[in-house]
Order: structure tokens, then sequence, then C-alpha cells
């Protein structure tokens, strides 16, 4: 088995993440199991802006290579918030950038030596808890789940402490309420893009890991006919 290591965001997130990865792992199906397993040291990368733009990029490869020292590496999981709204002087894309730090990852022997997938949550770790909030105690039935979470609320972390009965303190709740997720399955159904790209992601790096033919993901879109 190879050893999958998770880059987060912050503090709660060192916590919540490998418990959603952890989870989502032991779910996938059996020929899928047996490949990677999961480091219990995660990387604090920061949020986007910490490891792009000119003076900062270099961060992402200082954290890639830090991975790369680690015993059996096989793949790298980058996760982060996608609520930025401009990055590198252009308007945040989830897509584009993903795509752009999976390609950036090559330089530090992603694809090559090691596999890098890279998963955007829009807007944040906690839209995904807000997704799942219905299954949380003591939320009053009245309650208005906003429809489509990777649009609003912008922010999920208010939204989860004006509706819990003792509010949300990231750091103390955010893996509390991982836990607490009894069926992932609605937030599939509901059509979340962030969550089907994790989990799309995780299998990507299983199928890489277990071939010996490594990855950087996302892909670059294919080339158009102006562009060959």
């Amino acid at each position: 088995m190879k050893r999958l290591v998770l880059c987060v965001e912050g503090p709660g997130d060192e916590d919540a993440v490998p418990a959603l990865v952890g989870r989502l792992l032991s779910e996938l199906p059996a020929e899928l199991q047996g490949h990677l397993f999961l480091d219990n040291r995660p990387l604090r990368v920061g949020a986007i802006e910490k490891i792009t733009g000119n003076r900062r990029a270099a961060e992402w490869r200082r954290f890639l290579q830090i991975a790369g020292k680690r015993p059996k590496l096989g793949a790298v999981l980058l996760i982060l918030d996608g609520d930025a709204r401009t990055l590198e002087g252009q308007p945040f894309c989830a897509a584009e950038v993903a795509r752009m730090m999976a390609q950036r990852a090559v330089e530090a022997g992603g694809g090559s030596l090691f596999s890098v997938a890279v998963v955007f949550i829009r807007q944040e770790y906690e839209s995904l808890l807000v997704a799942a909030a219905r299954q949380f105690p003591g939320i009053p039935n009245d309650t208005e789940y906003p429809p489509n979470v990777e649009e609003a609320p912008r922010d999920a972390k208010d939204w989860l402490d004006q509706h819990l009965p003792e509010g949300y303190t990231p750091t103390v709740d955010q893996r509390t309420l991982t836990n607490a997720v009894i069926d992932w399955q609605p937030i599939r159904e509901a059509q979340n893009r962030s969550f089907r790209r994790l989990e799309k992601a995780l299998v990507e790096l299983i199928e890489a890991v277990s071939t010996g033919k490594h990855v950087c993901t996302p892909l670059p879109p294919p080339a158009t006919d102006n562009e060959s």
C-alpha cells in the first residue's frame, strides 16, 4: 500500500478532512481497497492565496517536497475552500485553478514520482456540513435549508453558528459534525459538484497508484482544432 498525504487549509480542516476522506475511502468498492492508506499528519498550507502568486507559488512546490519525503508516498490530495473572488489577477474559477495547481505540481515530481489531485469545496468545507445539516440533532424543524450550498450561503460557518443549538466553532465542531453525518448519499443526490469531484479524485489517485501510472489531476481540457 502507498501513502496518501492530505494538504488542507486551516486548523479545523486538519481533523475534519482526514475524517471525511477516510470515510470515503472505506466506502469505495472492494476492488479499489488496499492501494492507499491515509497519512495521519495533514499539511496545513493555508488558503489558495498562500500558495499562488509571484511570491508564493514556490510554497506549493515546497509542501509537495515535504510530502515527498514521507515513506511510501503514493499520492497527495490538496483540498481547499473555493470561496476566493479573484486569484492572480483573474476571477476565481475552481476548475481552472485546480488544473493550474495540478500542472504546477509537475515541477515537484507530481505525475512522475507520485500522483497529485486538487479539489476545491465550493463555497467552503462547511458547505458540505450545511448540505448534511438535516442529519444534525437540535436544528429547528422549520429551518429553511439552502437549495444549493455551492452558490450560497457564502459564509457557511455563520449559517451553522446560527442554526446549531450551541453554535459552531470550526476547531471544535468541524470534525465532530463530519463524523455525525450518517449518510453522504443526499449530498451525492443533490449533484454537489465539489463532493462528486472529491470522490472522483480519490478514484483517480487509487487507479494511478495501483497501475504505477502517476497523474496530476484534473487534467487540462483537450486541445481544440485551432490549438493543435
